[in-house]
């Protein structure tokens, strides 16, 4: 975790750089640039050449502005990284007898005494500082227990050598050198860390003194008060520079309180200065106005600063300098707001002198109904210019420090519990940021400050959760679908702000314990004392929550005008969008939770008992969408091939087997070198793990579920030698006590990525928290060991060598085990019952909740086409083939003839019923049917039943709608008259002249016959064919391709000379039988001779079909 840094905005930016970080990392440009740790310094700053400094003076670098980016500048250089010079050790140093002292120089080495210091790259095991390495690493190294005493003793002396200034130091020497170099070797021996605290403490105690002495003015009258006096803008710069850096050595709770108390003194009335003061009525960003609001927030960051310390003394939190901060940074959050965004600022300060402060009353009446604000910014409203474009800059500043301060303001409430009445007040000012577009940064810390609020303040969840509805009935139209929150690590998918407020606030509604949040050790996680029970019940309020907030939308919803019935709609649809957008991506588990209790509402307001037909209808097609993406992740997850997944999650009980000298990923040889795990002894490629092979140690390395399974041993044997005396009395040991799932293996490798991931503001933690309670509750041995599911979740804190770099896992990889085990979950299973529901809707009497229940289930067979072979399925559809309603029966067809070639054995389970629609009363499903069963013969050139199919489809052609003697005409063109392709012309049969693909048409056509009582509907056929009778009227209009007229009847030619060769053939079989085999194609000759007897005599041979045929003719 990095040190806190002069801005928190600074450590906004830094976590925005740390891809690995969970933190809402989520802005835009132009809020980045401003706080970003860059100092702004003199061209010549850092110049030890006399001719590169022109003509500035070296004491302009002593300014108190100069001065005061010293924080920065250490920071900077502590982040920096130089592995890439080539830094030589025998470098010159450069000579400092030509550059003046500088106290910029003393601050920046204060701030970091490492600042100026480099090293090459090497080993991490070779190379362990001080500040990388804190002491609770040092103290958990072995399984024992420190004592309490022990642990202050590491909090206070451990860690901190390297954060002491050089100022301290050479304090210390003017009362005792401490400084003892070794003979000969120049090596130095630190000093006594009690005493370097001792000094450090020591110069902030002279600076507060001297700080607040500037600060009162005694009139000498011993009776009177002192007069408090405003400070400059450069010393509360410097005051919250001097006190962020003692609070990242930690020390800043030693600070004797009396120093602390006068302080917050000295600050309030800073802040009580510029209590009414507006960045819009400030005449330009450089007037007295503006410096004094800067200052008050200043003040204000240092106040929270320290109270928002750990360990801090009770005094220093006094309500009314509370209240005062909060009220002075709700004016100014909204003062920003209205200078960010011009519609925000017409909608809520219409006219020109409207005064900032308002009472509590107006500000209630601010957040009023959409309707009344909609009247409200329809007037005509002369706008003076926007404070924006006059003070962008001094915007800027207080947007920025606005950030930090509800930063600091999140940190506080983890320490003090504050008053109701400041709560509530904190979170309005929060949810009003949500309003206004461009301030990313300051709803990002909004989010994190209501999440605690939520997890803190139980009693007030209900409150929070209605300001956030009202804020999401009364967002403008254009801000609705709103969605500027990146999601982490994946391009282009972004949600709305306050779907990631809903999914934060769920995380924290999981009651995570505080022992367990603040446990730092191993021992200290095996301490937390709950009952067994406590982690089912921390998912009972993880469903409380969620269903207090789906019951209220619902509500709204169904109480709801018609003319806002659809807006509200809308709503509810874009929350589920964005929460199936983030379903079973590692990070945001509450998502499932969420959806998972919308859908038991939806599904009982989708039954039979509900009376409200547009709730019913608007639940049916939400939980379509639903069930559509359960499919679709079910059938992902089942076509994965992840070896992780392949090796635990498969059902077969015997490992796979893999063959020798081959990478069980790729399954790939020698190509590269294999390395080979000392645990399960299996080969694997660098880049399948996407390693790098330096990473991989020569030996004792081990692959990821080798990791994992070993983790797991370590914690249950952990925990079993911790538990207490009465425990283990009771506990029968057992060869089962020790054994462990492959479902938990893969659980902890999620597990162990969220703690490697971590961020600064604990979010992993309540993550982590939030996935064992949906575990717990699903494990029926979990209430035999509830410790081991606490060590799970800090795994990595207990056991210190597991974080190894082969152990990470590549974001893919997760995302897969994510969706791996999001099948196991109870929201994955609930899939059936979505869609029984969605099915028994098929049936009610409305005609309009057929409907849209069969467009459900239609998404949900696109997602799956296999679905459609289901009996349940098939019973239900082929019922709506039968519906009373048109657009019913048509929608039935559609559903299943969109999945007729990709899945032609589903589609064959329908044909019976499919068939029986061709004589349908309605036009639009006599065309679809006959559109099926066309597809069903193409994509299946040995459709069995294609001749039953062709004498269904011949029959409309004396169809009472010309449009569909027209489709039925195409068809058969399609089938039998249409050119193939060349290569298919030049096959033959054994003594035959006539293509084989000829042939096999024509014996279509001789079969179909075979079941007609005659060949007058294949006259037909045959006459429009010959003609293209059957093509668009506007293609006739153009006239028809002669061309293609030509192809149709050489086509003909081949099919009737085909037909005299199978009479020939009949012929020579002497059969018994003969005439009557020979019947069928003389009738379908017939038919062609009917519509032109010229098909039959060829120029070539125009007498070859009398000379055959002359043997049947008999006279009477």
């Amino acid at each position: 975790m990095n040190s806190p840094t002069t801005s928190d905005a600074v450590t906004a930016a830094q976590s925005l750089s740390d891809h690995r970080g969970i933190s809402m990392s989520n802005t835009i440009h132009s809020e980045i640039t401003s706080c970003l740790p860059l100092p702004s310094l003199p061209v010549f700053c850092g110049a030890s050449d006399q001719d590169l400094r022109l003509f500035d003076s070296p004491l302009l670098l002593n300014r108190v502005d100069i001065l005061a980016q010293s924080s920065k500048i250490a920071e900077m250089l502590r982040n920096t990284d130089v592995s890439y010079l080539n830094l030589r050790d025998d470098a010159n140093a450069v000579r400092y007898n030509y550059v003046e002292p500088l106290e910029l120089h003393d601050e920046v080495l204060r701030c970091n005494p490492e600042a100026f210091e480099c090293s090459t790259a090497g080993p991490v095991k070779e190379k362990i500082s001080g500040s990388a390495l804190p002491e609770k690493k040092l103290s958990e190294s072995s399984f024992s227990v420190p004592s309490q005493t022990q642990k202050d003793y590491n909090a206070t002396h451990s860690r901190q050598l390297d954060n002491f200034s050089t100022n301290d130091i050479s304090t210390l020497s003017s009362k005792k050198s401490k400084v003892k170099k070794k003979a000969g070797n120049g090596l130095s021996i630190a000093p006594d860390p009690t005493e370097l605290q001792d000094a450090s403490i020591g110069r902030f105690r002279e600076f507060l003194e001297d700080l607040c002495s500037k600060a009162e003015r005694n009139s000498g009258d011993l009776d009177e008060a002192v007069e408090l006096l405003s400070l400059s803008l450069s010393d509360l710069r410097t005051l919250v520079n001097e006190i962020m850096s003692i609070r990242e050595k930690k020390l800043l709770h030693l600070v004797p309180v009396e120093f602390l108390v006068r302080l917050l003194k000295v600050l309030d009335h800073q802040i009580h200065i510029a209590e009414g003061l507006s960045i819009e009525d400030c005449d330009n960003s450089n007037s007295e106005q503006v410096s004094s609001l800067f200052a008050a927030l200043e003040s204000i960051h240092a106040a929270l600063a320290v109270m928002a310390h750990t360990d801090m003394p009770k005094q220093l939190y006094k309500e009314e300098v509370i209240e005062r901060i909060l009220e002075f940074s709700r004016h100014q959050i909204t003062d920003v707001m209205c200078a960010c965004d011009p519609s925000y600022r017409a909608l809520y300060r219409p006219s020109e002198n409207t005064a900032l402060e308002v009472d509590d009353e107006e500000y209630d009446a601010e957040l009023g109904s959409a309707s009344k604000k909609r009247r409200t910014s329809s007037k005509t409203v002369k706008l003076k210019k926007s404070a924006s474009s006059r003070f962008s800059s001094a915007v800027n500043v207080i947007l920025q420090k606005s950030c930090t301060v509800l930063g600091l303001l999140k940190d506080l409430l983890l320490i003090e519990r504050l008053s109701d009445s400041c709560i509530l007040q904190l979170v309005k000012t929060c949810i009003s940021t949500f309003l206004v577009d461009n301030i990313q940064l300051l709803q990002l810390k909004a989010i994190g400050l209501l999440s605690v609020i939520f997890y803190l303040y139980t009693q007030h969840r209900t409150y929070v959760l209605d300001e956030m509805l009202h804020l999401l009935w009364k967002l403008p139209h254009s801000k609705r679908a709103l969605r500027n929150y990146h999601i982490r690590e994946e391009e282009q998918r972004q949600i709305q702000m306050i779907t990631a407020l809903l999914i934060q606030l769920i995380h924290c509604s999981a009651n995570l314990p505080d022992t367990l949040r603040l446990a730092s050790s191993g021992n200290s996680v095996l301490e937390v004392s709950v009952d067994v029970s406590y982690p089912t019940k921390c998912r009972d309020a993880v469903r409380e929550a969620c269903g207090l907030f789906w019951s209220r939308v619902i509500h709204r919803v169904a109480n709801a005008k018609t003319q806002d019935a659809s807006e509200l709609k809308s709503i509810m649809e874009n929350l589920v969008t964005d929460l199936l957008t983030t379903l079973n991506l590692p990070e945001y588990p509450a998502s499932a939770s969420i959806l998972e209790v919308l859908c038991a509402i939806l599904i009982n307001n989708a039954g039979s008992n509900s009376k409200d037909f547009a709730a019913r209808s608007m639940a049916i097609d939400i939980l379509g969408t639903i069930a559509a993406r359960l499919k679709r992740d079910a059938v992902i997850c089942s076509r994965e091939k992840f070896w992780v997944l392949q090796d635990l999650l498969s059902e077969n009980a015997a490992p796979p087997h893999y063959p020798k000298d081959t990478c069980c990923i790729c399954l790939g040889g020698r190509i590269e070198n294999l390395f080979i795990c000392s645990g399960c002894n299996r080969l694997f490629h660098a880049d399948c793990l996407d390693i790098k092979e330096n990473e991989v140690p020569n030996r004792n390395w081990y692959c990821h579920i080798c990791i994992c399974s070993k983790q797991l041993l370590v914690l249950q044997s952990y925990c079993n030698s911790q538990r207490k005396d009465d425990v283990k009395k009771n506990r029968k040991v057992s060869m089962d006590d020790s054994a462990f799932s492959n479902h938990e293996i893969v659980q902890q490798l999620l597990l162990n990525h969220l703690q490697d991931v971590t961020s600064d503001d604990d979010l992993h933690i309540f993550i982590c928290w939030f996935y064992l309670c949906v575990w717990y509750k699903n494990d029926p041995k979990s209430q035999q060991k509830p410790i081991y599911y606490f060590a799970r979740m800090k795994s990595r804190t207990i056991i210190r060598d597991s974080g190894t770099v082969s152990s990470m896992l590549t974001r893919d990889s997760i995302k897969k085990i994510t969706l791996a085990l999001g099948q196991k979950s109870s929201f994955s299973r609930g899939f059936d019952k979505i869609f029984h529901t969605l099915l028994v809707n098929l049936k009610e009497n409305s005609p309009v909740i057929r409907a849209k229940a069969l467009r459900a289930v239609s998404i949900i067979v696109e997602a799956d086409p296999e679905v459609l072979g289901d009996k349940q399925v098939q019973t239900s559809v082929e019922g709506r083939f039968c519906d009373s309603a048109i657009s019913v029966r048509e929608a039935a067809l559609e559903l299943v003839g969109r999945h007729i070639a990709s899945h032609p054995d589903v589609g064959f389970k329908y044909f019976e019923k499919i068939t029986e629609r061709i004589k349908d009363t309605g036009v639009s499903v006599r065309k679809r049917a006959i559109k099926i069963i066309r597809d069903m013969c193409s994509s299946n050139a040995n459709f069995s039943e294609f001749t039953r199919a062709c004498t269904e489809i011949i029959s409309r052609v004396i169809d009472d709608e010309s449009s569909i003697q027209d489709l039925v005409c195409k068809t058969f063109y399609e089938f039998w008259f249409e050119e193939p392709s060349a290569s298919q012309t030049q096959i033959f049969g054994d003594g035959s002249t006539v293509p084989l693909e000829v042939a096999k048409k024509t014996e279509q056509i001789v079969e179909m016959l075979k079941r007609m009582p005659n060949n007058k509907l294949l006259v037909t056929v045959i006459k429009r064919n010959l003609t293209l009778d059957f093509l668009p009227q506007s293609t006739k209009a153009i006239g028809v391709n002669p061309v293609s007229l030509v192809t149709v009847r050489k086509r003909c030619e081949l099919i009737c000379k085909c037909l005299l060769e199978k009479i020939l053939q009949v012929e020579e079989m002497n059969s018994n039988e003969g005439e009557k085999l020979v019947l069928p194609y003389v009738l379908v000759l017939h038919a062609f001779c009917l519509v032109d007897p010229t098909l039959c005599a060829p120029a070539s041979n125009p007498s070859h079909l009398v000379i055959t045929l002359e043997q049947y003719l008999k006279t009477q």
